[in-house]
């Protein structure tokens, strides 16, 4: 049995000394000349090269070790390509909620018309805080006035009473702002997602 098992691993090295001898490595010096062997030189190593089979056809290809500025050049492109594909993915997605929400342009058109209904009555409220706020700001400057006129000072409360109303009537016109802008947006993306419904739908 032992003879056996020796017998076996003297021909298993002999069948890889003969692969070994059939196989021959092909490379490429600095100078761009090729060359021939059964080991590449490691001074050589890193600029590539070839293991060719018995039959002429290449077995294995090592590729030459990239420069510093290739390697950031290859890293680059690898982050370029990832925000590609998921962007992709996201357009996808987005793509898959436009077609599930509507079923029509005319639905679009609706969801922005109800959207923007809901806008107009914050602007009407907003408006109507906005007329009071007014008023009471022009009463308590008369008030202040008055007093001035008189030679009279005008109380700390009064005059903190007018900052916090001014202060009211800016926020309420930054509100209106707002309002306006989130308007614009809805209309905005309304006729993108009309579009994209259209171009998914071929319609």
């Amino acid at each position: 049995m032992r003879c056996l098992i020796l017998i076996l691993i003297l021909m298993l090295s002999l069948m890889a000394a003969a692969a070994q001898a059939q196989s021959v490595y092909r490379w490429t010096d600095e100078n761009g000349e090729v060359h021939y062997g059964h080991s590449v030189p490691p001074e050589h190593a890193h600029r590539g090269y070839d293991l060719i089979g018995p039959d002429g056809m290449v077995r294995q290809r090592v590729e030459r070790a990239l420069t510093e500025e290739e390697r950031a050049e290859r890293e680059a492109e690898r982050r370029r390509q990832a925000i590609l594909e998921a962007e992709q993915r996201s357009q996808d997605s987005r793509d898959r909620q436009l077609l599930a929400a509507y079923g029509s342009e005319d639905d679009i058109v609706q969801a922005m018309e109800m959207q923007i209904t809901a806008i107009n009555h914050q602007r009407s409220s907003i408006r109507d805080s906005l007329r009071r706020a007014s008023g009471r700001f022009e009463s308590l400057v008369t008030r202040a006035s008055r007093l001035t006129h008189e030679g009279q000072p005008v109380p700390v409360g009064l005059e903190r009473d007018i900052d916090d109303v001014r202060g009211e009537i800016q926020t309420l016109r930054r509100s209106l702002q707002d309002l306006d802008q989130r308007e614009e947006a809805v209309r905005r993306r309304a006729e993108l997602e009309r579009t994209r419904f259209r171009e998914l739908t071929g319609g």
